[in-house]
């Protein structure tokens, strides 16, 4: 009879079947958040100065009427050129895994990656709805435009520069993305200034291109939060 060692051992080191593997697992100790509590957990490790920056934005438009109240139109674009640094602050925070080399690693984790940004979009979202929503009120009761018009003059340079900024980090890698996104915030900032003359006061012609940048930001913006939930086109930069 030949003895066929190498069949041998293999026969010998075949591992048993696992026995109460499923109740094994359920008594292992590891954190059983719900995705709620795992959204809120989230607040704690969203950087300081984004929270720093929504109050500054409030802050100057509450300083623009105790400092030059009969510049109602200083106002309106006090705060619309400041919006796009929150925007481009928000982007740089929901893209942060990257920039720091962490995206791999991230999305091997128990919430992934795309559960992690989505939790801080949501988190961020509500804040920056908060400071649009209370700088509105500030314009809408100081300013000549009124409540519908001033949301319109926030909202344009904000999902304008969220959206570029989005765009930018799905494409370019790393610190690079931060200097981009910056750039693009500060073009759309210099825009408003620019587009604060007499001749860009608030009229018809002026809400129908106010609005149509505003669409295309919103748009722009959706796309590529799409594309951040879902991870598509390999926005995230993992190597297969």
């Amino acid at each position: 009879m030949k003895f066929n060692i190498k069949k041998e051992l293999i026969e010998a080191f075949i591992p048993p079947e696992p026995q109460n593997r499923d109740g094994f697992l359920k008594s292992l100790p590891y954190p059983k958040l719900t995705y709620p509590e795992f959204v809120m957990s989230q607040i704690c490790y969203i950087r300081k100065r984004v929270w720093l920056v929504s109050i500054i934005i409030l802050l100057a438009g509450i300083g623009t009427v105790c400092i030059i109240p009969d510049s109602r139109m200083a106002l309106v674009w006090t705060i619309s050129a400041l919006i796009p640094l929150l925007a481009v602050l928000t982007a740089a925070e929901i893209s942060r895994s990257d920039i720091f080399g962490m995206s791999e690693i991230e999305a091997g984790c128990r919430f992934a990656l795309p559960q992690v940004i989505g939790a801080r979009m949501i988190i961020l979202g509500i804040c920056n709805f908060a400071v649009i929503a209370s700088a509105t009120v500030i314009l809408g009761i100081f300013s000549p435009f009124g409540i519908a018009r001033s949301a319109l003059y926030i909202l344009t340079p904000y999902v304008s520069v969220n959206g570029i900024s989005l765009a930018i980090f799905g494409r370019v890698r790393g610190q690079d993305g931060v200097y981009l996104s910056s750039a693009a915030a500060l073009a759309v900032s210099l825009a408003g200034v620019i587009l604060s003359g007499k001749e860009f006061s608030g009229g018809m012609s002026a809400n129908f291109f106010m609005t149509a940048v505003c669409a295309a930001g919103v748009i722009l913006m959706i796309v590529q939060s799409k594309k951040i939930l879902v991870g598509k086109d390999n926005y995230y930069g993992i190597k297969d």
